[in-house]
């Protein structure tokens, strides 16, 4: 025969009165739910409002991006307060290291005026912020995003003289096909005046996806032609986007990602990097 303690007794009636209450809620939400507002439908995603043009193409030569800046005020500095994107704020420069992931491999490239450069030949002498991209990407959280983070770094270092002298970005295009040199000079307007005085900004296709293809493979840059769908390919490209922190001894020394594409971090990393030269040099 089980006995039941006084303590077990106020337990089970605690138990019974809860269910009771669940009872009579689920009685009165038969009885009025009718009466119920029904609940917001949710925002529209953002990559889906991206997408429903993706079958718009720019203008070939590039004008479209061209224009955007041709009339945009450069940033004069960085803002470093914190975003709804990055809660956080920056890291001091200095105040961390940052190790060495893997030499940054060479690779046979094109500037805007068809000239045959190397990679490495473009790393020398400077801290390198690399980001690859093409020009017809219209995904918002993809090529523009990239471009715009390198750009408010623009801003940066032309109120920054050290970040301007030692600082080199390099945007690289992975459609060959498309991006070339004409299309990449036409790209952000590059030869505007307003992309004096700051850090260089250089843009760069290759001859074909020969030479391309060695670049991804090194730089373990995922990128594949989307397909209709009949698969067919299309002008689309889904590929990770990524950004490289490169040293002056050619060595990769970060990999940025869509979550951590931060302005203010990224700059925290260059000058992270040039206060280690000096350390080195005293």
């Amino acid at each position: 025969m089980n006995v039941i303690t006084p303590a077990r007794g106020a337990s089970a009636i605690r138990y019974l009165l809860a269910l009771a209450g669940l009872a009579v809620l689920l009685v009165l939400g038969t009885m009025f739910g009718d009466f119920m507002p029904a609940p917001e439908a949710a925002p529209e995603a953002e990559s889906a409002r991206v997408h429903e043009h993706a079958d718009e193409s720019p203008p070939a030569d590039g004008t479209m991006h061209a224009e955007h800046h041709e009339h945009a005020d450069v940033p004069g500095g960085l803002d470093t307060s914190r975003t709804k994107e990055f809660d956080f704020d920056p890291p001091e420069p200095g105040s961390y290291t940052l190790p060495v992931i893997r030499p940054a491999d060479d690779g046979d490239v094109l500037d805007t005026a068809g000239e045959a450069r190397t990679l490495h030949e473009l790393y020398d002498g400077k801290v390198v912020l690399l980001s690859f991209i093409y020009t017809r990407c219209t995904d918002a959280q993809g090529c523009p995003l990239a471009t715009a983070v390198l750009y408010r770094i623009f801003g940066a270092s032309k109120a920054d003289p050290q970040l301007a002298s030692n600082l080199r970005m390099i945007s690289l295009s992975f459609d060959p096909q498309h991006d070339t040199p004409e299309v990449m000079a036409g790209y952000r307007n590059g030869g505007s005046d307003d992309w004096q005085g700051g850090a260089e900004w250089v843009d760069l296709t290759t001859a074909s996806t020969v030479e391309l293809q060695p670049i991804l493979d090194d730089y373990e840059q995922t990128v594949r032609r989307r397909l209709d769908d009949e698969g067919n390919p299309t002008d689309a490209f889904g590929h990770q986007l990524r950004a490289y922190l490169i040293d002056r001894n050619k060595r990769i020394r970060n990999i940025y990602g869509l979550g951590f594409l931060d302005p203010r971090l990224l700059v925290a990393d260059v000058q992270t990097l040039l206060a280690e030269e000096r350390a080195a040099g005293d």
